[in-house]
């Protein structure tokens, strides 16, 4: 059951909202305020844009994706219309958090950060199977390769843009000016979803992609404006790039790594109506162990991907045939556990 604070609202008529999910189908929302979403001290600018107002009236988790069998995963909440359109114009590096970013704005007029490293190949893959899930995703692409015109002045981005401004293997995500990161990095354990089938829901997928970078400050609220002047905020996971390698502590862990990926555990078992997780990382308790009841939910969400869509992913993440073909099968491999373990 949905704890009491969770209701069900209407439709945001905001364009942005289109970004987000398949419209027509209802949303799990509350009217409860941003209870234990602690806001860092720490600078992280590149995760406040936007100019949505400072209140929200509701907050959001999950949006139903209705026959999630039927979606695009290669595209995800975009499509080729909407995607980074060269040249793209130099605007600024961005020093925030513990990738190599810069800023930069295309041919549209639309402005992107470009994300670079290992995480582009991880980020643009999960973001598709989160969105696919019913969960609240940024619009996100991977660019083989590309230019930009008039880079200077670089830090740590200069190892992946070269003096001309040539760059491969990068992550476009796009920044709408109508969306306002809320720089709000909630925790796992203490939400306004907190109890709810649908944050067990992400937690179980977070596992299923072993997340061990599933830390507070890797989550995040996007602000949508709706049409009346309100604004609707969605708890989102910001940052799915530690993931798809192996979960561990500092020293332990690997991104995009298909042979670490498919040897590590997902279940332990089934114990006391909880459903017991194998996770190793930086997240919360509720990675640990969710309620049975709440896995068959999910299940029966996650469930509903195929293996095209699943290789429909990890094509839209620049990964090889092998690659695509390893993670998908492992997934699927996950998903029947958890039918099994709940059944």
């Amino acid at each position: 059951m949905f704890p009491r604070t969770v209701v069900r609202t209407r439709l945001l008529a905001a364009p942005a909202i289109a970004l987000a999910f398949v419209l027509g189908m209802p949303a799990l929302s509350s009217a409860a305020p941003l209870a234990g979403a602690k806001a860092e001290k720490k600078d992280k600018k590149d995760k406040k844009d936007g100019q949505a107002p400072a209140a929200s009236v509701v907050t959001s988790l999950w949006r139903s994706q209705g026959d999630v069998s039927k979606l695009d995963l290669y595209w995800g909440l975009g499509s080729e219309a909407k995607s980074p359109k060269a040249p793209f114009k130099f605007v600024k590096e961005d020093v925030s958090g513990t990738n190599p970013k810069v800023r930069v704005v295309d041919a549209n007029g639309e402005t992107w950060n470009v994300k670079f490293a290992e995480e582009v190949h991880s980020e643009v893959a999960c973001s598709r199977i989160a969105w696919a899930c019913g969960f609240m995703v940024e619009e996100s692409y991977f660019v083989p390769s590309g230019t930009i015109a008039g880079v200077s002045g670089l830090g740590r981005a200069k190892k992946y843009v070269g003096s001309d401004g040539s760059f491969h293997d990068a992550m476009f995500e796009k920044r709408p000016a109508e969306i306002t990161r809320r720089g709000t990095f909630w925790s796992w354990d203490s939400n306004p979803f907190s109890g709810s089938r649908e944050l067990s829901g992400l937690a179980i997928l977070a596992v299923m992609l072993n997340d061990w970078d599933a830390k507070q400050d890797n989550n995040n609220v996007l602000a949508i404006p709706d049409s009346d002047g309100s604004s609707k905020d969605w708890y989102i996971v910001a940052d799915w790039g530690g993931t798809l390698g192996k979960m561990g502590g500092v020293f332990s862990h690997s991104k995009w790594d298909l042979d670490a990926y498919r040897k590590q555990a997902f279940i332990e078992g089934v114990s006391g109506g909880q459903v017991k997780l194998k996770y190793s990382g930086k997240g919360g308790n509720i990675l640990n162990s969710v309620p049975v009841e709440h896995a068959r939910w999910f299940a029966g969400v996650v469930g509903q991907l195929t293996d095209e869509q699943l290789m429909q992913a990890f094509r839209a993440a620049g990964a090889s045939q092998t690659e695509a073909t390893g993670f998908a099968a492992r997934i699927r491999e996950k998903i029947n556990e958890l039918k099994s373990a709940v059944n």
